[in-house]
């Protein structure tokens, strides 16, 4: 069986977070089995569709950038209050960024404050539609919350928002697969994970081998 980590991943969250580009997921750890292929042909031919973020960037302030940066040395150190201060006092600076309210949004998960980080999920997403980074936080958040329909309605807005968003095809994947039970719509994410991939990816071709051994002997 699987093991994830719910938020591993939460605060690699670089100054380029600030209007929403970025991605996260989680781990998922399987043992490879030789008796079984990841047949997928990778290697196939695919349009890329442009990350529309990158169409509707903001320009950031230098000294945003070293305010963010800041407050992200506070968040890797688990320095929750100091991190929060420094949000919030670039959230009132700069109102027309989304990044900050994402990481509110991270600070208040970690303080278990469930209600002020929704909040702030929705209200990164209100300001900037686009922003790939706060559908994937915000699906992992309802995700470890239980609330896994609403999870997928998340990760499936960022598919429609970018259909080429290989973290939300990753945990729309792990969802599918660990939670909720849908093993073939699992697989076909998964899929598309290795299509999106520059390079091999070894550890989603172990997820579609194990898989695929569990559908063989369910």
């Amino acid at each position: 069986m699987a093991c994830i980590k719910p938020r591993a991943a939460l605060l690699l969250i670089w100054v380029i977070a600030l209007i929403g580009a970025g991605c996260a997921s989680n781990e998922k750890k399987t043992t490879p089995d030789t008796q079984i292929e990841a047949s997928v042909d990778s290697s196939a031919p695919i349009e890329l569709i442009p990350n529309p973020y990158f169409a509707d960037q903001v320009k950031v302030p230098p000294a945003a950038e070293t305010s963010f940066r800041n407050a992200l040395v506070a968040m890797q150190s688990e320095d929750w209050n100091t991190a929060e201060k420094q949000l919030l006092d670039l959230q009132q600076k700069h109102p027309e960024l989304s990044g900050p309210l994402v990481n509110l949004a991270i600070v208040y998960w970690h303080q278990e404050k469930p209600a002020e980080a929704e909040n702030y999920f929705k209200q990164a997403l209100a300001l900037n539609p686009l922003n790939n980074d706060a559908y994937i936080q915000y699906g992992m958040f309802l995700r470890e919350d239980g609330r896994f329909a609403d999870a997928e309605a998340t990760y499936l807005k960022a598919l429609e928002v970018w259909p080429h968003n290989a973290a939300a095809h990753r945990n729309l994947g792990i969802l599918y697969d660990l939670y909720m039970g849908k093993f073939d719509a699992a697989m076909k994410h998964y899929e598309m994970v290795l299509k999106l991939s520059s390079e091999p990816n070894k550890e989603v071709e172990g997820w579609i081998i194990d898989l695929k051994r569990r559908l063989a002997a369910g």
